[in-house]
């Protein structure tokens, strides 16, 4: 289905960091990460933002905080469509979503076309399922605290994978 018939955009709303107060809530500014922190929002509970200008115009993030966003769009995802797998979705476009950039000095992204692209819809249930399989292995890949011991124990199976194998040696019958 087309993203305009899943999702509904938003646009950010222009500030500064000139014209704020410094504080706890992270403006998305159009980069990878947040550009700085004040003290209201825009934004309460689970948000895709997509980076509408500049270097990284296209970026896709999530968030589930109290959020400011200024120089991006918001995707709030429209009854039967989970969040998570919208952004896991749109994060495998990733590179697709960069390359519809326009504009010269300041390369920019435009809604409408964005809102154009085609998303498959599986049922709750297996988005559900795509969501948790995808959340353990991010999970992996960046937390220390779960991708560690992961990674630990999957070196020691190797270990004795390996142990295991070098130290089985045929037994050669002997010819009496």
């Amino acid at each position: 289905m087309p993203l305009r018939d899943v999702a509904t955009m938003l646009r950010g709303d222009y500030v500064t960091k000139e014209n704020t107060t410094r504080g706890e809530i992270p403006v998305i500014l159009g980069g990878q990460e947040p550009a700085y922190y004040c003290d209201k929002n825009n934004h309460v509970g689970e948000a895709i933002v997509i980076s509408r200008s500049g270097a990284y115009a296209g970026f896709v993030s999530y968030w589930n905080e109290p959020i400011f966003v200024t120089d991006g769009f918001v995707l709030e995802t429209k009854y039967g469509m989970s969040m998570k797998y919208l952004y896991f979705y749109l994060k495998s476009i990733q590179e697709e979503l960069h390359q519809t950039k326009r504009g010269g000095g300041v390369p920019h992204v435009r809604g409408d076309e964005i809102m154009l692209l085609k998303i498959p819809v599986p049922s709750p249930e297996e988005q559900a399922r795509i969501v948790a399989i995808l959340d353990k292995f991010d999970a992996l890949t960046t937390d220390i605290g779960a991708g560690l011991p992961a990674e630990i124990a999957a070196r020691k199976k190797q270990y004795e994978y390996y142990r295991d194998k070098l130290l089985t040696f045929e037994r050669k019958e002997t010819e009496a």
